[in-house]
């Protein structure tokens, strides 16, 4: 099973993991919030701060992958791949990683402007968790 470490305080991270486990109805995709009580313990060979800062996600042979290669990976599995794919294109692939960094060092501003609110206070963001 693939494994997707996200930030479950940005509002819109958040909204991404909505849809990603609405269509996860194959399980094949396991979502883990960085910022659990027992992330540390439960998850030692992932960075907690690299983590917080760029997207990480495990390989069922425990191959840790990050940015682009996690969004693109979670889609594919929960079949919605075609949505993504193009972020792996030859002259897209050369942009797209220095575009999600950008996008993940201002994800909260971005998330203040696209929802309203740049975080989300311990677990207001969870729905289903």
């Amino acid at each position: 099973m693939f494994t997707m470490f996200y930030d479950g305080r940005c509002p819109l991270c958040m909204k991404e993991i909505e849809h990603l486990r609405r269509w996860n109805s194959a399980g094949e995709v396991r979502f883990v919030d960085i910022n659990s009580d027992t992330f540390r313990e439960d998850y030692p060979q992932v960075d907690p701060d690299a983590a917080m800062a760029i997207l990480h996600g495990q390989l069922p042979d425990g191959q840790i992958i990050t940015g682009v290669d996690v969004t693109v990976e979670a889609w594919e599995r929960v079949g919605k791949g075609h949505w993504v794919r193009w972020l792996r294109w030859p002259g897209i692939r050369r942009f797209s990683p220095a575009l999600y960094r950008l996008f993940a060092r201002h994800r909260h501003r971005l998330a203040g402007l696209l929802t309203g609110r740049q975080r989300c206070s311990s677990d207001d963001c969870h729905r289903d968790d």
